[in-house]
């Protein structure tokens, strides 16, 4: 079986044969807000940021409480995630709602230099490529990428001597406490993150006492399988069978991490997911 893989020496992604490869995990920070108003204008991006990081600071000094505390509306946040340099691929996912439509040159680093490129996936027509270029500077393109869709950010040119960066998402939790979002999965390969902030263990049975958070793992049939991106080491693949349905291995997502989806079951397959108190 082949699946979707990115070639370091060209531009545009091909199909290849599976590589198994030793799973390494990209760092990766988030803090959850108590909450409040965002600013919708794409020029105050900067400031909402610095804002969100203000009032992190004085949570965490005046309340003095944890992550474990309950929100009666919508909770507002951001998750600090390193974007490789050198021409390297990173595999990332929106986890907030930014309040202006979730368009890509609002979401993504505005930093990211000339010969950038993200990479969004279409289980029918495969990769669309946006690419950063020009004495301006400007995207071919500004696809928009909802919480819990995934794509790929190449950081300039590969060699080319781009240093790695940190993408702050910010945005508001799609879902307010208590309740839950479906994501529906397609037939096939689909590239996947999860649209609430949560970080754990997609390729676990929930029902086998394991994370219940995000609950891709249960739900797929025998034969899918989760594959997960290291900038180094490429593609991990997953996948689950046997009498037991069972996986054969783990796959561990943090916040802000994207992963693709082989789905063998068809288009009804949904993951819900609920905001915890």
């Amino acid at each position: 079986m082949s699946k979707p893989l990115i070639d370091r020496d060209f531009t545009c992604p091909k199909y290849v044969q599976n590589n198994w490869k030793k799973q390494l995990t990209s760092p990766c920070y988030f803090e959850i807000l108590s909450s409040h108003t965002v600013t919708t204008e794409q020029k105050q991006k900067h400031m909402r940021t610095k804002t969100l990081l203000i009032a992190a600071a004085a949570l965490a000094v005046g309340a003095g409480i944890s992550m474990a505390q309950t929100y009666s509306q919508n909770v507002v946040g951001y998750a600090n995630v390193v974007i490789a340099g050198n021409g390297a691929y990173t595999l990332l996912a929106n986890p907030f709602d930014d309040g202006n439509g979730n368009h890509m040159t609002n979401v993504m680093n505005s930093s990211l230099p000339n010969a950038s490129q993200v990479l969004t996936w279409d289980p029918i027509g495969g990769y669309s490529t946006y690419q950063k270029g020009g004495t301006a500077h400007t995207w071919n393109g500004n696809p928009t990428l909802p919480p819990g869709a995934g794509f790929f950010v190449r950081n300039g040119n590969v060699g080319g001597g781009s240093l790695p960066l940190t993408n702050t998402f910010v945005g508001t939790v799609i879902a307010q406490v208590g309740a839950s979002v479906t994501n529906q999965l397609p037939l096939g390969y689909s590239l996947q993150g999860s649209p609430i902030p949560y970080t754990g263990n997609v390729a676990i049975l929930s029902q086998s006492g394991g994370d219940t958070n995000m609950n891709f793992g249960a739900v797929l049939g025998n034969a899918s399988q989760i594959l997960t991106w290291d900038p180094v080491a490429n593609y991990t693949t997953l996948q689950k069978g046997g009498t037991a349905h069972t996986w054969n291995g783990t796959a561990n997502i943090a916040v802000g991490q994207g992963f693709f989806i082989y789905n063998k079951n068809g288009p009804a397959t949904n993951v819900v997911e609920t905001l915890a108190p």
